[in-house]
């Protein structure tokens, strides 16, 4: 049994002498001497008093050693305070990002970024002196094992250097911010501040003091003007102002959008007579202005630094989304009582004819299908079939091929939307994607017209195939030039290295000569 060598270190690990072990247990100082040199042990009550004194279990008292077991403690202890001091940093960050402004997060996120940059460059020239070392000491490796070495060497500076930035960053974020932000609980401020309000208090003075009402939590910034960077706040302001100009000409694309919807708004009205189709347009347009404007309003809250009153804001925005939705809704409902009429209006169609003389290698190709027909006529004669709203366009070009599409000019454009909008009102969707070509020739015509296609699509075929293959063996020839040009840098690498070697080899033979002359 260890009691008496435990009870012993227990009593000197905590600074205490017999007398004062006696009195914390109620016992005279002779018991507990008998106890430390064996002579008697304690009773079951002040064993387990003991125990509860100091923080071991029976156990533990009277078997192990409580050296070990007071390490242990220790080490479990400190692991543990590592990982709330972990945690607590993790959360303290947070919760002053919480409290600062959009303007403050940005700032200290840049700074970050510019310190990370400097400790980059640091770290990079104290790698590319620290590689002209290594090469000056190890030169004399040979290739192989120098290479492998140098990559060894590589990564451990690297992870070096990786583990020194993130220290760095950290504890400089921690200096300059974490540092200067404490926050403190409501509830501790109950006797000073009787409405519980919490307060911004910035100044580490009583007479510099300036206090802010806040309604979330109190702040304390501690010496503020000393975690000041001129340089710093001064690149950060240049930073903002640009982010705020893009944001700007970002803003115009808004503007913009807003005025194309106010003249949808007013237009949609030509359309009063579809009923639901109107009405649920009509709530989806204002809806769509409606976030449209929200979203102007948080850029101009944010280029002029106002702040944003994000209740309403958030309120308007999900109302909007509900009344796009009862319009989509209406939308779908009022489209359900709409016919498709697929027959165009005879009275509307208009009949072109056109001559042509047949030459060697014409074709006929159009926009739509072109249909051929037999005829007497020994020339070619193209009849054109479209709305009134159209004008058919053939173009005669110089490889022999006439080509027929067709167009709109502004007068029929305005007659073909006031069709379609008095379609829509009588709740119908007409076809008017109408236009036929026929083209009227004798049958050997028509072999030869499709003859004519035939071979040029043929020969546009093997066009292709060739220009294929001159771009594969371009490609070819340019990965080969590629190859020879790695080849050449390598031969090139490889006689530098063989020059330094000489070079390095003279030296040697030098220093020999000059002791042998001494």
């Amino acid at each position: 049994m260890k009691l008496p060598e435990n009870l012993k270190r227990i009593r000197k690990d905590n600074n205490l002498s017999q007398e004062q072990l006696a009195e914390k247990l109620g016992v005279s100082r002779q018991a507990v001497s008998k106890w430390e040199s064996g002579q008697s042990y304690p009773e079951m009550d002040k064993v387990l008093m003991i125990c509860k004194l100091f923080d071991y279990n029976i156990d533990e008292l009277m078997n192990e050693n409580v050296k070990e077991v007071s390490e242990n403690k220790k080490s479990k202890i400190n692991f543990n305070k590592y990982i709330d001091d972990f945690f607590g940093y993790i959360t303290k960050t947070l919760r002053m990002f919480e409290s600062m402004k959009f303007g403050q997060i940005i700032k200290c996120i840049f700074e970050q970024i510019i310190i990370g940059i400097i400790i980059t460059c640091i770290m990079s020239i104290i790698g590319g002196i620290g590689g002209s070392i290594f090469s000056g000491i190890f030169g004399w490796v040979p290739k192989k094992g120098y290479y492998v070495l140098l990559d060894i060497t590589s990564s451990l500076y690297l992870i070096f250097a990786l583990i020194v930035g993130i220290i760095i960053i950290l504890h400089i974020f921690k200096v300059r911010y974490l540092d200067y932000y404490e926050v403190v609980n409501s509830k501790e401020e109950k006797d000073s501040n009787k409405e519980n309000k919490k307060e911004l208090v910035i100044g580490n003075s009583d007479n510099n003091k300036v206090v802010l009402e806040n309604k979330r939590e109190k702040i304390i910034i501690r010496d503020p003007a000393h975690s000041e960077s001129k340089f710093l706040n001064a690149v950060f302001k240049m930073v903002l102002v640009g982010i705020k100009c893009c944001v700007g000409f970002f803003a115009l694309g808004f503007v913009f959008s807003l005025l194309m919807l106010c003249a949808c708004l007013i237009c949609s009205f030509l359309f009063v007579k579809t009923g639901f189709v109107f009405i649920g347009a009509l709530l989806c347009l204002i809806a769509a202005i409606i976030v449209n404007v929200i979203l102007l309003e948080i850029v101009y809250n944010f280029i002029v630094n106002k702040k944003i009153a994000k209740t309403r804001i958030g309120i308007i925005f999900l109302s909007s989304i509900l009344v796009a939705g009862i319009g989509i809704g209406m939308i779908f409902i009022g489209i359900t009582n709409f016919n498709y009429i697929d027959e165009v209006k005879k009275e509307a169609i208009i009949k072109n004819s056109y001559n042509y003389e047949l030459t060697d290698g014409l074709i006929v190709e159009s926009w739509a299908d072109t249909e051929y027909i037999e005829s007497d006529n020994n020339d070619i004669r193209i009849e054109v079939e479209y709305y009134d709203c159209f004008e058919p366009y053939i173009q005669i070009q110089t490889n022999n091929k006439i080509y027929i599409s067709y167009n709109s000019s502004s007068s029929n454009l305005l007659k073909y939307l006031r069709e379609n909008i008095d379609d829509i009102n009588n709740k119908e969707i007409r076809n008017y994607d109408y236009f036929k070509v026929k083209v009227y020739t004798t049958k050997e015509n028509i072999q030869k017209l499709n003859d004519n296609k035939k071979n040029r699509r043929e020969t546009q075929q093997s066009y292709e195939i060739q220009i294929n293959k001159l771009e594969n063996q371009i490609e070819e020839k340019e990965e080969t030039i590629i190859d020879l040009n790695d080849t050449i840098q390598t031969k090139n690498t490889t006689i530098q290295e063989k020059n330094e070697r000489i070079r390095y080899l003279e030296k040697i033979l030098d220093s020999y000569d000059y002791d042998y002359e001494y």
